[in-house]
Order: C-alpha cells, then structure tokens, then sequence
C-alpha cells in the first residue's frame, strides 16, 4: 500500500499545483486561448483559461516534479520513473483536462465561476492520469486513490484559496 501512496502522489501533486497555480496570476493582463471566440452563443473556455496560466501551470508542474525527485532520492524511497519534463507533461494533461471541464461547462452555458460539482473537481487528475500513463505504467490502484483524494483536496483547497482572496468561489 505504500509504493501505491509514493506512485499516486507523483502523478497527483504536479497535477493538482498545476491545476491551481493559474490562479495566481490572477491580476495580471492575459491572453484567452480562445481570443474571445465563441462556440454558437458561448465563449470556447471563456476568459479564465489563458496562455500564461498554461504556461505557468506546465512550468510549476515541472519545479513540483524536480522537488518530488529530490525528495524521493534523498528519502531513499522507491518511485515510478518519471523525468522532469515528464513531470510537465503530466501538467499539461492536468491543463488540457481543465480546459476539457471549461469546454463542457461553456456548452452547457455555465458561467465562468459557477459550480458543476465533480467536473470541477476531475477534470484536472482524469488529464493528468491520461498523460502519465502516456510515460510510464502505474496500477489501477495509484488511479483509484488519486481519483478518490482528488476531489476531496481540491475541495480543501479551493475553500482555503477563498478565504484568503486567491479564489473568488469556494469551489
């Protein structure tokens, strides 16, 4: 049950800094990936889902990904070998996923902010997941566990990040 919490914690925690390091560059002009365009009557991500915060979520995935290395080799603990910018590939999928999850709340005309319960909070680790089984294979365990921790952290984190003024929902 160890090597599955080490596993799962690999691919999960550069996933989900990804998934939060966007908001803070929340005060700072951006580029939409959509450049404003719509779907029908709805923006394609809306404004929330810019280049820099990609960029900044790929790259923070990839400093999460050197300090677990770190850690791991000093800690002498056993882990799926992942290389750095594989750690950033994993934040990637954790962007597309996102993106993916602003998508489907644009094609149900949902509102940037507005709730959509478990999309919100899967859409993120089901990319990341798919990304790094891309690198390397891990067990249906590892999947499992990060799928169920998933959304209860990012609930924790999303309530800590709007209680300090980082987020404007708690969700």
């Amino acid at each position: 049950m160890l090597n599955v919490l080490i596993s799962a914690i690999q691919i999960f925690l550069p996933a989900a800094f990804a998934n939060g390091a966007p908001t803070f560059l929340i005060n700072y002009k951006k580029q939409a990936i959509d450049f404003g365009k719509k779907w029908g009557k709805d923006r394609v991500f809306g404004n929330g889902k810019t280049f820099e915060g990609l960029i900044f979520a790929v790259f923070i995935a990839f400093l999460t990904g050197l300090l677990l290395r770190y850690v791991y080799f000093y800690l002498e603990l056993p882990w799926i070998n992942i290389s750095p910018f594989g750690y950033a590939f994993i934040g990637l999928g954790a962007m597309i996923g996102d993106l993916t999850g602003s998508f489907i709340k644009r094609r149900l005309s949902m509102k940037r902010g507005q709730n959509a319960g478990l999309l919100d909070m899967m859409d993120f680790i089901v990319g990341a997941l798919i990304f790094a089984r891309l690198l390397v294979s891990y067990s249906y365990s590892v999947a499992l566990l990060v799928l169920i921790v998933a959304p209860i952290l990012h609930r924790l984190t999303n309530i800590w990040g709007y209680s300090v003024g980082i987020k404007k929902e708690p969700w």
